[in-house]
């Protein structure tokens, strides 16, 4: 099945520096990154709104100051950020300097981003003075101190800092002159490491690498799918702490040069104040705050185009009776990968799947299959670890034959027509369906093989 959400990549895409670099460019003084009016109450420091031109010379202020700090190229720099303008910036710094961010999750204690630090041979860290009312940056600051981690420096985002940190506020008006510019080692800088995330497995967490060529090929899911453009206004609520929130926010911004509003989320009234404040044309919603009914007011404004709901667990996936605009759904499975849903005869929603045509030379973006355990398995373009050597950090996930790659989840899969849908069955890290018990789910000339682990959807394709 060929699918009209599954656009190609070129073949060497831009970095997402580069995107960045083009974006200010063109679009120069035209208003690019907007904090929420209520991040005073998360995050120090007053609401940011940032022209792509004040984005791209902050940007390079802070490359400047890791730049000559003396942070060999590559090294590893673990960032803890809610969703405000100064996070991105400081992820978008890393890359221009030549090194690379390990996000960690937002509710990760002190000692955890430590373990993460140190596990990964990381060799700074930057991370918020609060989250709201909590302070963690103190005994963040000790616990480096009474660690064998090479850590050159501790970053922040705040003010009254402990003594040995470096404040943001200071790297961003860092004085430069000239431009900074690592080139990378790699003779396809779109294959170099960009930006690493935490995904959580049954025996710990651990460290899943993207290069940039991976970063745009998730991106492009919900751009295709949302249709954004450089027209677009995006509020996302999506921190960027994981794939949803990178893909979703950060990546679909700089690959369409699109305006970005941003919220930690989440408060309906907020919300619904920034989409008539800034005239909002998208809007990317977590499910649970679909499923919690928290959209009420959300929707008034006629400029809405689309709202994507994201979800972690797809058959709990919602639609509002309401809703006058489409809601687009996408799973989003673990830090593997981002798939769009299709609603199933019995209201609930299955996976797409997604399958080149002959004729396509490249990957697609993604494709969803059932891997011989029967578990739901993920391969193509954004999927991370495929063509790319990340031994010498840490394993993201086993690939399998033909590039397939476990997400954990039991699924299922039904046939109709010349294309499919797959259906999650239960919980990460449940019990799979056997052959059996797939079987007899379907007609019997439309039955799931799961021994076919090379089909991009067995039995269907």
């Amino acid at each position: 099945m060929t699918s009209d959400i599954t656009p190609r990549i070129a073949p060497a895409p831009p970095t997402l520096d580069q995107l960045l670099r083009l974006s200010a460019q063109r679009g120069g003084d035209t208003l690019a990154l907007v904090d929420a009016p209520d991040r005073p109450l998360w995050a120090d420091g007053a609401p940011r709104r940032l022209t792509w031109n004040q984005v791209d010379a902050a940007v390079s202020a802070v490359a400047g100051r890791f730049f000559e700090m003396g942070l060999p190229s590559e090294a590893l720099v673990c960032v803890q950020g809610l969703n405000v303008t100064d996070t991105l910036i400081a992820l978008l710094g890393c890359i221009r300097a030549g090194l690379v961010a390990v996000i960690v999750p937002i509710d990760f204690s002190p000692a955890e981003i430590v373990g993460v630090a140190e596990r990964l041979n990381a060799k700074a860290i930057l991370a918020a003075r609060r989250m709201g009312d909590v302070q963690p940056l103190r005994s963040l600051r000790h616990l480096v101190d009474e660690s064998i981690a090479d850590i050159r420096f501790i970053g922040a985002f705040g003010a009254d800092l402990p003594g040995g940190t470096v404040s943001f506020e200071d790297c961003i008006g860092y004085p430069r002159s000239g431009v900074i510019t690592r080139l990378s080692r790699r003779e396809r800088p779109e294959e170099s490491l960009a930006i690493m995330t935490i995904d959580r497995g049954p025996e710990g967490d651990f460290a899943v690498a993207r290069n940039h060529r991976e970063w745009h090929a998730a991106a492009a899911v919900l751009v295709a799918e949302l249709g954004l453009s450089r027209t677009s206004r995006l509020l996302c609520p999506m921190a960027p702490s994981g794939l949803a929130g990178l893909a979703g926010g950060l990546v679909s911004w700089l690959s369409t040069g699109c305006q970005l509003v941003l919220h930690q989320a989440f408060d309906a009234t907020v919300f619904a104040v920034q989409i008539t404040m800034h005239g909002v044309t998208h809007a990317l919603l977590p499910d649970a705050v679909l499923r919690a009914g928290l959209v009420d007011g959300l929707f008034d404004s006629r400029k809405l185009e689309k709202v994507a709901g994201l979800a972690r667990a797809p058959y709990t996936a919602v639609v509002p009776a309401d809703a006058p605009c489409p809601i687009p759904h996408f799973a989003v499975l673990g830090e593997i990968g981002i798939v769009p849903m299709r609603p199933l005869e019995d209201g609930g929603f299955g996976l797409e799947a997604l399958v080149p045509s002959p004729e396509d030379a490249a990957l697609p973006l993604v494709e969803a299959g059932i891997e011989e355990g029967g578990y739901l398995a993920l391969r193509g373009q954004q999927v991370p670890g495929i063509g790319f050597d990340v031994s010498e950090r840490e394993v993201s996930y086993p690939v399998g034959a033909e590039g397939w790659v476990s997400t954990s989840y039991p699924a299922s899969g039904t046939a109709e027509r010349s294309g499919g849908l797959l259906e999650i069955t239960g919980a990460r890290y449940g019990r799979p369906m056997s052959a059996q018990e797939a079987s007899l789910l379907h007609e019997p000339s439309q039955s799931v093989d799961t021994s076919k682990a090379n089909q991009p959807l067995a039995g269907a394709a």
